[in-house]
Parts: C-alpha cells; structure tokens; sequence
C-alpha cells in the first residue's frame, strides 16, 4: 500500500491535541480527569476552555477511529486472519491489560496515595478499537467481501444524511445515558459517531475516497466550521449559562442542538484536515514519521506525563493558563521522548506498539 504522508502528520496532531485536552481538563475545562488542579481557571477562561473541549470532542477521537479503519483492510489482507488476530493481541492486548491493571492503578496511587481499581483511563480508545476490529474480524470470516460497500464519494447528500442519522442517534442515546455517564469506563453518549466513522474509515479505503477529496469542498466545510459551528456553540453556552447540564442529555433543546451540532463539526473537521493534508502535507519528513511511529506509545504513557507536568506547573506563581502552556509547551516534547524509550522498553520484551 502505498504510503499516505499526511496521515502521519494528522495522526502527530490528534495525539497532541489529546495531551492539550487533558491537559485543559485539570486545569478546569468540562470533562474527567484523574487529577484537576486546586488552582483552576474559572469564569469566561473555563468557560472558552470547555468550549474548546467541546470542539475537540466533536472529531478528534472520530478521525482516529477512522484512520485506524482506513488501513485496517490492507492490513487483513496481507496478514491474513490468523496473522491479523495474533498482531492486534500483541499490539492492542497485552498494552490495554499492562495499563488496566498496573498503570492505572500506580497512576491513581501516585496522585491519591491509594490503590485504585482497574479502569481503562485513556485506554478506553484501545479498548473499543479491539471490539470494532473483532467485528471486523469476524465479518471477513463468515461474510468475506461479498457485502463491500460501493460508494463513488461523500457527497453533500450524503454528508446531510449522515449528520442527520448520528445526530438523532446521538440524541435518543443520551436519553437514558447523557454525556458524562460512563459504562464500564466507556462513554456511550458519543459512541454513534465513533461507529459510524469506523465503518467510513472501511469504506473509504476500499473506495479510494481519500484520492477524490477536493479543496472546494473542504473550504465549504471549514466555512461552515468557522462561520456557524463555532460561533453557534459560543452563543448556546453564553445564552444557557445557568442550563450547562441539559446538553449532556434529556427531552430538551439543548440536548437537541449539542447532538445535532457535534456531527456537522466532525464531518467538516475531518474532511478540512484529510484534504488539507493530502493538497499541502502530503511530502515525506523522517521526523513526522518517527513521531507518527512512536504516537501509540505516546497515548499510553501521557497521562503520567500530564499529572506530572500539572504537578510541576503548580509551583509557579502564575495564572492556571499560564500553567496550561507551560504543561504542553514543555510536556508535548517531554512525552514524545519518554514514549520513544517506553516504545524501545516495550520492543524488547517483543511487545509491538
């Protein structure tokens, strides 16, 4: 197959704006994290930080699952099941338990002084990548290509169906379990779009979508993005300031709005980013490339990285946005370096990541 540059460069970005997203959590923005600063922002900075968050949350962790998903079929072919199962058990597996039941627990120690239960953590993505490459598994055995989806491109028709079905999807969901309520460490408030961009990721690669990616539409995109998407999420959180829990969920217009709103964001996000990348980035760089290769280990060992870097930055007489720049100005790096050791670590007792 060959190689597509720019998905380096994407990948690099994502795993970046995972540190900054957690890295904005402990220092106040809406979300979970294992540790949250005792000095935290607050009023309009938390605020523009959580909306952020928000931005964040309608397409990165959507864009990984689809990359994961575009090179899943070359990978099958070529392995074949066995040799796919055996990688993806070594890969994903035995990184998933060494985090479950050890790394969790010495992280929540660390920060508590106790023993926590197993959890996922940030592993959750790990998790829920080897349950859909499972299905996909199980798919190819019994049904093998017989049900390839053929679909000439994206279209705008299709777009709109698309953020209709997953915007309803969503909304329906988080009836019965709003955004923030986890279930066995998973949060399936923003699970339809997480599926359903896997299942594109599929169809893209076998159709050669990201072949027929055009800038005219990517600009329509960034458009709606920069024009509607952001300015309209400011205004809904300004105007229900006092109403900040019914977007999480429930029979309300802000619940409405916040499902609908998210998978707009994710088409036009992901599309601006693949088609930027492919018309300006698509060039071979070694140094992306080696911090594209040493990504996966960076998304395990992160979280030790930020509750340290969060730790430290707490020393300084600043303000909490001060200190969030300092943690992913110094911590980014940081991680990257600790990652590649962890990656060699892991290589050595024949553990790929």
């Amino acid at each position: 197959m060959r190689r597509i540059y720019y998905l380096d460069l994407i990948r690099v970005f994502l795993t970046m704006l995972v540190f900054y997203h957690h890295s904005a959590i402990a220092f106040g923005a809406s979300g979970g994290w294992y540790y949250v600063s005792g000095e935290a922002t607050s009023g309009l900075t938390q605020g523009l930080l959580s909306a952020s968050m928000a931005v964040d949350q309608s397409y990165f962790m959507s864009l990984f699952f689809f990359i994961s998903a575009y090179f899943l079929p070359a990978s099958f072919d070529r392995k074949g099941i066995r040799g796919f199962f055996w990688d993806r058990l070594n890969r994903l597996g035995i990184p998933l338990l060494l985090f479950y039941f050890v790394l969790d627990s010495l992280l929540v120690y660390w920060i508590w002084g106790v023993w926590g239960d197993p959890a996922f953590g940030p592993m959750w993505f790990v998790f829920t990548l080897l349950v859909f490459e499972s299905a996909y598994v199980a798919y190819r055995h019994f049904c093998g290509r017989r049900w390839a989806i053929k679909c000439e491109g994206f279209t705008w028709v299709e777009a709109v169906v698309f953020i209709l079905l997953m915007g309803i999807t969503a909304f329906l969901i988080r009836l019965r379990i709003p955004v923030g309520t986890s279930v066995l460490g998973l949060q399936l408030g923003y699970y339809p779009l997480y599926v359903a961009m896997y299942f594109l990721g599929i169809v893209a690669y076998r159709n050669q979508w990201l072949e027929r990616l055009r800038m005219r539409e990517a600009y329509c995109w960034l458009a709606i993005v920069l024009l509607w998407g952001i300015p309209s999420l400011l205004y809904m959180v300004a105007t229900n300031v006092d109403r900040m829990g019914d977007f999480s969920g429930g029979w309300n217009r802000n619940a409405l709005f916040y499902a609908m709103w998210e998978p707009v964001m994710c088409v036009g996000l992901c599309y601006s980013l693949l088609a930027l990348g492919k018309n300006y980035f698509n060039v071979p760089s070694p140094f992306i490339r080696s911090l594209s290769l040493n990504s996966y280990s960076f998304y395990i060992i992160h979280p030790f990285v930020v509750v340290g870097c969060v730790f430290a930055a707490e020393i300084f007489p600043v303000p909490p946005l001060v200190r969030l720049a300092l943690v992913c100005i110094i911590g980014i790096p940081l991680c990257f370096i600790v990652a590649i050791g962890f990656r060699k670590l892991l290589g050595s007792v024949h553990v790929r990541i």
